[in-house]
């Protein structure tokens, strides 16, 4: 008989937390490509249009998903910085499926010199390394997701620092809504 501290157990809650964001990721993947979802028109549904699409949009694996188009569209009536925070909130929750996958799979990344050295700069600058990558546009994100959890990165940390991150990106698109809408 096991008891809850014991590392299998931990290994199955792993592997159990890496299955559940993995299920999700895809199923958000599903939801992008399967459903009628017409994202023009989500940024009139407001700030739940706004998290909706921005979480699909982040939960999915390297789906492109419009969810820039429903902010800058949404912040063509609604307040830029309220709809730069949702959207914000979202994506860092979006974000959460990649590290959870990284933090489950822990035991699959070799032991090489390439993955020795992702270790180092994750524990040396892994903040930096995750601001700058959520900050600018990048495809990738999934991966530094991965490894942020993977190298057992806060994952407070993460949240934190991808919201942060996120609601600078997507605060001047909110902005540029009315003018560019004409609104």
């Amino acid at each position: 008989m096991t008891h809850s501290g014991s590392p299998r157990s931990l290994r199955v809650r792993q592997y159990a937390a890496g299955t559940v964001a993995i299920v999700a990721s895809l199923a958000a993947t599903a939801v992008v490509l399967l459903a009628p979802i017409p994202y023009r028109a989500m940024g009139e549904y407001g700030y739940l249009g706004v998290f909706a699409v921005t979480l699909l949009g982040t939960a999915s694996f390297v789906i492109p998903v419009p969810y820039l188009a429903v902010i800058v569209a949404a912040g063509s009536y609604l307040p830029p910085l309220s709809v730069a925070l949702v959207a914000a909130v979202a994506a860092a929750l979006g974000e959460v499926t990649g590290y959870v996958a990284g933090y489950a799979g822990r035991s699959l990344i070799p032991e090489a010199g390439w993955a020795d050295r992702l270790r180092r700069l994750m524990a040396r600058s892994g903040s930096w390394v995750v601001f700058v990558a959520a900050l600018v546009p990048n495809p990738f994100f999934d991966l530094i997701g991965a490894l942020a959890g993977a190298t057992r990165f806060s994952p407070w940390a993460f949240f934190s620092i991808c919201f942060a991150a996120r609601a600078l990106r997507y605060w001047p698109l909110a902005a540029v809504g009315g003018p560019l809408l004409g609104i």
